[in-house]
């Protein structure tokens, strides 16, 4: 994205976060954001700008399992039983997702959303139960793959048939092509 902090760049006259946190916010208590420390400011023009930011305690060295580890470390801070991960460049996420996910998910186990064989790593729930288990993990470099890690803790497949709802922007084509599937009827 040219060397833009890609939940930052514009669709359709709004951040791509913005089109999450629309689509989010309603399914859920209590929202925060990840992101790198240095990048964490920028956000203060977004409708992410009343959000917590949470910043990854490994430097940025666990990549998006750094981000739910900070997720879950906030979440239980905050007396919460469950996290919910969505990933900031794809705005078109179902509305049901974390209803679905909930229903998906087993007692003390995660749940990933998956569409044909493809899984949606980033679009998961995690019990906050798994906070340690996942630091160790991380610390012990035991855990580096997101998808690796959720099968690992046996997450639960929840399905879904719109593979669209899952498009993710990353290059300036997929933004073109976000802006003609949110200007298509």
């Amino acid at each position: 994205m040219g060397g833009l902090e890609k939940p930052l760049v514009h669709l359709r006259g709004q951040p791509l976060v913005d089109h999450v946190v629309a689509i989010a916010r309603p399914q859920v208590a209590s929202l925060a954001l990840n992101a790198k420390p240095e990048a964490a400011s920028l956000y203060r023009d977004t409708s992410a700008r009343d959000l917590p930011v949470l910043v990854e305690t490994f430097g940025g060295e666990a990549g998006p399992l750094g981000g739910v580890l900070a997720g879950l470390e906030w979440a239980a801070a905050n007396g919460a039983s469950w996290l919910a991960t969505f990933p900031a460049d794809t705005p078109f996420l179902p509305h049901d997702l974390v209803a679905r996910l909930l229903a998906a998910a087993a007692a003390e186990m995660p749940a990933v959303a998956v569409t044909g064989d493809r899984v949606q790593a980033l679009c998961a729930l995690w019990p906050v139960s798994a906070r340690t288990r996942l630091a160790e993990g991380v610390a012990a470099g035991r855990y580096r793959s997101l998808w690796w890690t959720l099968e690992e803790f046996g997450a639960s497949h929840c399905p879904f048939d719109d593979e669209a709802a899952f498009f993710n922007v990353n290059t300036k084509e997929d933004l073109a092509s976000a802006g003609r599937m949110l200007a298509a009827p």
